[in-house]
């Protein structure tokens, strides 16, 4: 099952956005519950580094330009990916879970660091300075521009909602995510 984050017809925009943060907040859920019985170690992550291409591959006739949120049990039930993780000599429920997990850590870390950015991000502040240019910009490029803010920030105040159910890394997660940080964020 695969949960679809793209709008339904006829929303309006901040349906669409408290609409995308429910799923993705359900998706982090759900990825936490997928991962809490694991922890990787560094062959795990070397692992994920070297085989990530390859299981990307896996059902990509299937991808849609929508954006989707994977359901696990769907992947761990696939035939292609059973055939893939045996092909590989690898345990295919854990290799799944232990790569999981690493991608919410770092998931979480990010979302992390961005919130230390969106502390600055002044919403108040921002819509003043737009008002400020009402008149220099015009309506209609007003009216775009202060969706884009609100639509910021409601991006935000989901991602903080979310991101506080994916599971927090280990000190020993930390630092394999601190030592593989270029390879990791590199992965296609």
């Amino acid at each position: 099952m695969i949960l679809n984050g793209s709008p339904v017809a006829g929303q309006s925009f901040q349906d669409e956005m408290d609409e995308s943060n429910r799923q993705f907040e359900e998706w982090a859920i759900s990825l936490s519950e997928f991962v809490k019985d694991v922890r990787f170690n560094e062959e795990d992550v070397q692992s994920l580094i070297t085989l990530w291409e390859d299981f990307s591959t896996i059902g990509g006739e299937e991808e849609s330009e929508e954006e989707e949120f994977v359901d696990f049990s769907t992947i761990l039930h696939d035939e292609a990916y059973r055939a893939w993780a045996k092909s590989k000599g690898i345990n295919g429920d854990m290799w799944l879970k232990k790569t999981m997990r690493i991608i919410a850590v770092m998931l979480r870390s990010t979302i992390e660091e961005g919130n230390k950015a969106e502390e600055q991000f002044d919403m108040k502040a921002q819509l003043e300075e737009l008002e400020a240019m009402r008149a220099q910009i015009g309506e209609e490029a007003f009216q775009e521009m202060k969706k884009g803010i609100e639509a910021s920030a409601a991006a935000m105040a989901g991602l903080d909602n979310a991101y506080k159910h994916l599971p927090a890394p280990t000190d020993s997660e930390k630092t394999l995510l601190a030592k593989y940080n270029d390879q990791l964020v590199n992965i296609e």
